[in-house]
């Protein structure tokens, strides 16, 4: 019996994420990262610090040369990005590594994916909690 593999991009760890780093055991801030054949870049910013137990936005856009996080419509910061080519189709994980590991503890409410880059504005808004 012969397994075939079916290869789905040019570069093997290319991807793009959103991790959260938890700090004291009660506060997060966000790692966004991008990864593909030419270009490797994360934002991570340690002094922007959110407590946990609530629900936030994050949100990750590239505009053709610069790719920026945000929380809850607030840049997170940003960094030109040059040699980006579009990602081929792959595989997606939601809660989880793509290797099983580091599980979140916590809740996903909605993902957006879209074909352009995205102005604050354009985030989705969510219904304030009473």
């Amino acid at each position: 019996m012969s397994t075939s593999t079916t290869k789905t991009t040019t570069e093997p760890n290319a991807r793009f994420l959103f991790e959260i780093r938890v700090v004291n055991g009660n506060q997060w801030y966000l790692d966004a990262f991008m990864n593909g054949p030419g270009y490797n870049k994360a934002l991570m910013f340690k002094d922007k610090v959110y407590p946990i137990g609530k629900w936030y936005h994050v949100a990750q856009v590239y505009d053709g040369k610069k790719f920026r996080s945000y929380v809850n419509g607030e840049l997170q910061g940003e960094s030109e990005v040059p040699g980006y080519k579009p990602q081929l189709p792959g595989r997606a994980a939601v809660g989880v590594r793509m290797n099983k590991v580091n599980y979140f503890k916590g809740a996903v409410g909605t993902t957006r994916f879209t074909h352009k880059a995205l102005a604050p504005s354009e985030f989705m808004k969510f219904p304030a909690k009473p």
